[in-house]
């Protein structure tokens, strides 16, 4: 029994840390000046949430016993989820601020536009 709760603490705890991660962004997005701070968020959110959710389902994974490809799988995804996000975010961010969008007065500074 003491198992069983302690396999399902260590996936639920990381899977509700992952799901807060989103429910905080989705929160914050919406309270967002503009949109590179939105795509700011955004970024934060899918880089740690989903982190919380692969180690949630690779210690899922581990209650059927330790396999050398889960543990694999399990790691080219949290690299995998670093990269891609922050491409992502970076491209978006890109995108965002090239199409002329209103900035947040808040906004302290512009390096894109120092640059040119």
């Amino acid at each position: 029994m003491g198992g069983s709760v302690l396999s399902d603490l260590l996936i639920g705890v990381p899977a509700l840390l992952g799901s807060l991660c989103f429910l905080v962004a989705a929160v914050s997005m919406s309270r967002a000046g503009d949109a590179l701070t939105r795509i700011n968020i955004l970024s934060v959110a899918t880089g740690l949430g989903m982190m919380m959710f692969v180690i949630a389902a690779y210690v899922n994974d581990l209650t059927a016993g330790f396999r050398w490809h889960s543990l694999l799988t399990a790691l080219v995804a949290l690299v995998a989820t670093v990269v891609v996000t922050s491409v992502a975010s970076i491209t978006l961010a890109r995108a965002a601020y090239r199409s002329d969008g209103r900035l947040d007065p808040r906004t302290a500074y512009d390096d894109i536009a120092e640059e040119g």
